[in-house]
């Protein structure tokens, strides 16, 4: 990638600054999810199947649009306003949660707002090109991830620390999605010329350079293999990021009523010491994937291969641990499901983005996104299981479930092969 695509080298840092910021800003919307509406609707409607079933179904959706919309954004570069539309769908549908006219309104606003984020992250990460050179691809991607997890940090200690009811919270929390979205929104353009045409004729462009680009995917057997793979590490990280604090409040509640939590010789009692230990795992759980971001950047860059395949070994390591200690030792749940998940989320995230940015040629970085959105967005299946296996029998059970998809993920992750060019790990 030259400089003509990246822009002048003035402002350059701000733009880059600003879009890692939306990772951030985007990242409010997801530990909104897992930390206040999950567990309340959990317990609003007894269950987390319904949850789970829409979730799936709106996943369903972006993947089969991210592909045309990712042809769409190389044919029209208009990227930061397809991000904005998103965005702002998805900022007006989370505040909408604030209102409760029953299952089917908060099922619906979920599902928009759902869908909406999902589109977001194609549009955003299709900018990643426009305000990072190849050979930084990796360390912005990583810092990216890495500041975003502050966004669940202040989550934790601002949204969770109100004293107003759940719903009334949601709102604050589109508010502060909208303030750290803002810069990225205004500052970071894609920096590739347009093609010539109508929007009309845009679309029925994309649509064939899409099934093009389908019929061509098995003569590029590396990117075939790394969307299976990821696929598979996906479903497992949606189902973490989905279901994290749900998993730890029903597992330690009997504990915590029983006064026999103990960390580091600090008890926690009762429903104020069970929200205590959910806020001391989201916390440390984002707290080191702030630090994994931080510091995985240039072994990202050098290997994202060997760090995709790290993360996921650590992430099996975080459910067997959790299956073995949620519930049991608050210490051996911090030192396996919360530390070794917090780096698997980080690795498997950040090093993704890299390999795309190696496999993609210059004119193609939004199909290939989109094909990287379709394994990001249909890899709810492992959500749908575990609210199943979680109501059917306990959320021990529904944890250990995700972990025959992890595994197949490392094996097809064996067989990609990055160009010798850039290094492959």
């Amino acid at each position: 990638m030259n400089d003509e695509l990246l822009g002048p080298v003035r402002g350059r840092g701000l733009r880059t600054a600003a879009w890692v910021l939306y990772d951030l800003a985007n990242t409010v919307y997801a530990a909104t999810l897992t930390f206040l509406f999950t567990p309340w609707f959990g317990e609003q409607q007894g269950g987390l199947t319904g949850l789970a079933v829409v979730n799936f179904a709106s996943m369903i959706v972006a993947g089969l649009v991210v592909p045309a919309l990712g042809a769409l954004v190389d044919h029209t570069t208009r990227t930061r306003r397809y991000l904005t539309v998103a965005t702002l769908m998805c900022i007006l549908a989370l505040a909408c949660w604030r209102f409760e006219f029953g299952t089917a309104w908060l099922l619906g606003c979920f599902f928009v707002a759902n869908l909406a984020y999902n589109l977001s992250l194609l549009f955003y990460n299709s900018l990643l090109p426009s305000v990072a050179p190849p050979d930084r691809a990796g360390r912005v991607s990583a810092l990216g991830v890495g500041v975003g997890y502050f966004a669940t940090i202040l989550v934790l200690i601002v949204l969770l620390e109100l004293d107003v009811a759940p719903p009334n919270k949601f709102p604050i929390a589109g508010g502060l999605f909208l303030a750290f979205a803002l810069p990225c929104l205004l500052l970071v353009r894609d920096r590739r010329r347009p093609d010539a045409g109508s929007t009309a004729v845009a679309v029925r462009a994309a649509f064939r350079t899409l099934k093009k680009t389908l019929r061509e995917l098995p003569r590029h057997p590396s990117l075939f293999w790394f969307l299976l793979a990821n696929f598979c590490f996906v479903d497992v990280l949606n189902t973490a990021v989905l279901f994290f604090a749900e998993l730890t409040k029903s597992t330690f509640a009997p504990a915590a009523a029983a006064g026999t939590i103990e960390l580091v010789g600090i008890h926690f009692d009762g429903d104020d010491g069970l929200l205590s230990l959910i806020k001391v795992c989201g916390l440390s759980l984002n707290g080191l994937a702030l630090v994994y971001g931080l510091s995985i950047g240039r072994w990202t860059d050098r290997a994202p291969l060997a760090v995709i395949a790290t993360g996921g070994i650590a992430l099996f390591g975080a459910l067997v641990g959790g299956a073995m200690f949620a519930g049991e030792s608050a210490l051996g749940d911090l030192l396996t499901l919360v530390a070794l998940g917090a780096f698997g989320l980080t690795a498997i995230q950040a090093a993704g983005r890299k390999v795309i940015v190696l496999l993609a040629p210059r004119d193609q970085v939004g199909q290939y996104f989109g094909l990287y959105g379709i394994t990001l967005k249909l890899s709810v299946f492992g959500g749908v299981i575990y609210g199943v296996v979680r109501d059917t029998f306990d959320a021990k059970a529904a944890l250990l479930a995700q972990s025959p998809q992890l595994l197949l993920g490392l094996v097809f992750l064996a067989m990609v092969r990055l160009p010798k060019r850039e290094g492959a790990a």
